[in-house]
């Protein structure tokens, strides 16, 4: 367990880190003695990260597949004939929730780019009517699949945020997505899904891109951690909605495993420990690839652009990009969410009669 200090007596801190692995080693071998793996295979879908190199959410899953000792999921193509053994992955960076006719009526420009949710879910029963309908093994080995939802909604609320609208006005938007949310999950479950872990939002008060967009002068915006403490309610509102979801979900598929996975948690856990962790302080509120003061992020000029650079050390950034972490923040979430107490909800527990080879 992960220790808060404000010391930096460097025997202190080493004695913190192996108190932290031995916690892992800990949870790692509880899985062992559990008769089976939990899973053989792993379906995404949500977002599938940024598409540049470097960025932590693009291998979110890989952090997690690991701890299950399962190969990260190839992306969907109807070509291939494996993915019930092994799984695919139907995430798109940029995926939405919510209907280009959604955005309009509410005088914000459809995104460009609309690989929805629902989208991926279609091309998942797709999958299944092709492979499954003279298989009679199909349901037993989806029962033994994770199906991994991952930051759901989110893109929607950026999409909002950078045409201008206001956190009080994107607010009212957290019904209606998470009321779509739960209509697509039921779909998924109708296709054959029975353990699902689904993602809450991060802490995006936290984010440099949400940090620039909505800077304020005034200190009584900003928490002890420097997040704009609105935005973090914001995100909240989202979770709480979907956590509500998810409970619906479990009332009407008790047979149904539903995980929650509580990304703000963990996400703050992280940062009250980042000197244990690695990470540095000054730049805790800084995107690795970016340009601009204060928070290196300018959305005139992102990630990606030219002429905009990239940190010479991404594992002390907590931040890759103005809205997404680096490989480093994205294992210490998974290792938070899987190593301690109080990060999923409910608690996963693996079947006795399943044996995970190590």
């Amino acid at each position: 367990m992960l220790m808060a200090s404000k010391t930096r007596n460097p025997i202190l801190l080493r004695l913190c880190f192996m108190i932290s692995l031995i916690s892992s080693c800990l949870f790692t071998a509880s899985i062992a003695h559990v008769k089976g793996c939990p899973f053989d295979s792993i379906y995404t879908f949500g977002d599938g990260g940024a598409s540049t190199s470097g960025s932590g959410d693009l291998h979110m899953v890989d952090h997690l597949v690991s701890a299950f000792h399962l190969p990260s999921p190839k992306l969907y193509s109807m070509e291939d004939g494996k993915y019930l053994s092994y799984g695919a992955n139907f995430a798109a960076p940029g995926a939405f929730v919510m209907s280009p006719r959604f955005f309009v009526e509410r005088a914000i420009q459809p995104p460009a780019f609309q690989h929805s949710l629902g989208a991926q879910v279609e091309s998942f029963k797709k999958l299944l009517d092709s492979r499954c309908s003279a298989d009679h093994g199909c349901a037993k080995r989806l029962s033994r699949a994770l199906f991994f939802v991952d930051r759901i909604g989110i893109n929607d609320y950026n999409h909002a945020f950078l045409e201008g609208k206001s956190i009080e006005e994107v607010s009212r938007y957290v019904p209606l997505v998470s009321e779509t949310i739960k209509d697509t999950l039921r779909q998924l479950i109708n296709g054959g899904a029975t353990n699902l872990f689904v993602s809450g939002s991060l802490p995006v008060g936290c984010f440099p891109g949400y940090l620039t967009l909505f800077r304020s002068e005034d200190r009584m915006h900003y928490d002890a951690h420097k997040c704009r403490i609105g935005l973090n309610t914001f995100a909240t509102l989202h979770n709480d909605h979907l956590r509500q979801a998810l409970f619906e979900l479990r009332r009407e598929f008790p047979h149904v495993q539903i995980v929650y996975l509580d990304y703000f948690k963990a996400f703050m856990a992280i940062l009250r420990n980042h000197h244990i962790l690695g990470f540095k302080k000054n730049y805790l509120m800084n995107a690795c690839c970016g340009t601009g003061a204060p928070y290196n992020f300018n959305p005139s000029k992102m990630c990606g652009d030219q002429g905009v650079r990239v940190c010479s050390d991404p594992a002390s950034y907590l931040h890759w990009d103005g809205f997404h972490m680096t490989q480093e923040a994205s294992r210490n979430v998974v290792d938070t969410l899987l190593s301690r107490r109080g990060f999923i909800y409910p608690e996963f527990k693996s079947p006795a009669v399943m044996h995970c080879v190590m």
